[in-house]
């Protein structure tokens, strides 16, 4: 009689409980980031996202973006840096297959990050785009670099003209320039591309047969590791006929590497291969842009740490070069921030000596 007493009284009390009420999502009210787009400093972006078919994700207020917006002469920069016609028209004539992953390197999907919250500690943050690496990889995306030094914010080594324009879905930053998104090759792909680099690919090359598969450079800045963050100081060829002559050896050609034992130029190489630091044998990768670099001189690690924790340590500074221990001057950075699908190349007009 209780067991069913209580179910008639569990039954009435359910009678008077009223239906949940749907919970529906009341989108943002205010300027969508579409909306912003109306301004005529963003006539060339406008045109480019209308034409990219990424407007209606712009305009919706119930997501989430930050935007990197490069305004007209920001576009009317990289149209004479690559000889076209600077003007609006000048979207039009761009490849879909071009401008496409371009507008979705400047997208930072589900995060709006403000000037505020970008660290300013050396050397940066990292936030993955709208850009897919590739077919293959879909879930990975390329990342672009913001970074801070004082009031001035930089994303890779692009300058943010304009900070902090708010939308009702996300937040704004006017860009000085466009941001290019990474090459399509590797580190390696790109030395091996470019004929001032047959020494250096060479050292890579014979420096490799010393080291166990995995761990070998070919390997680490190469195809196994497509996606990784390296930041590496690449010695050209005259840099290397100068260590060579330094050595009393003239006249060299790339194939002069064999003359330097395989350990030496595991130590050589290692020595240039910037990491933030060593996480017990783990080496933290790092993509340095010349924008990021330290504005006094400053002691930074290398692979060559995470061979040996106590090996010398890299003097870099962004007006000062880089500067190996055994080295009698700075070499000089004579070519920034080339940025490729692994890491940023910074070329440099010496070898770089541990000891």
């Amino acid at each position: 009689m209780l067991a069913m007493l209580a179910g008639v009284t569990f039954t009435a009390c359910n009678k008077n409980i009223p239906d949940p009420t749907p919970n529906v999502p009341v989108a943002p009210q205010g300027t969508a980031i579409s909306d912003l787009l109306n301004d005529p400093n963003f006539s060339y972006l406008k045109a480019a996202v209308n034409r990219a078919g990424l407007m209606s994700a712009l305009a919706n207020r119930n997501a989430k973006f930050t935007v990197f917006a490069p305004d007209n002469t920001a576009f009317n920069r990289l149209f004479a840096a690559l000889g076209l016609p600077q003007a609006e028209a000048t979207i039009g004539l761009l490849p879909l297959t071009t401008l496409t992953p371009i507008l979705q390197y400047h997208v930072v999907p589900g995060s709006v990050l403000s000037s505020s919250m970008i660290p300013e500690t050396y050397p940066n943050t990292n936030m993955p785009t709208l850009l897919v690496a590739s077919a293959a990889s879909p879930l990975t995306k390329m990342v672009n670099y913001p970074s801070r030094r004082g009031s001035a914010a930089f994303v890779n080594n692009v300058p943010v003209a304009q900070a902090d324009i708010q939308a009702a879905n996300g937040v704004v930053h006017r860009m000085a320039g466009v941001i290019v998104p990474p090459n399509t090759t590797t580190i390696l792909q790109a030395l091996q591309a470019d004929t001032n680099f047959t020494y250096l690919v060479a050292a890579v090359q014979r420096g490799s047969l010393g080291l166990p598969a995995g761990s070998k450079f070919t390997d680490l800045l190469g195809l196994v590791n497509p996606y990784a963050n390296f930041t590496l100081f690449a010695p050209t060829n005259t840099a290397f006929r100068q260590l060579f002559a330094s050595l009393g050896v003239f006249n060299t050609t790339p194939a002069s590497i064999n003359l330097l034992s395989i350990n030496t130029l595991i130590s050589v190489l290692a020595y240039h291969v910037h990491i933030r630091g060593v996480n017990g044998s783990s080496p933290d990768l790092i993509r340095v842009f010349s924008t990021n670099l330290p504005a006094t001189a400053t002691q930074a690690t290398t692979f060559l740490t995470a061979l040996a924790p106590t090996a010398p340590r890299l003097t870099v500074s962004a007006t000062g070069g880089v500067k190996g221990t055994g080295n009698p001057v700075a070499a000089s950075i004579i070519r920034p921030d080339w940025n490729n699908l692994n890491g940023v190349i910074h070329v440099i007009n010496g070898v770089l000596i541990p000891q």
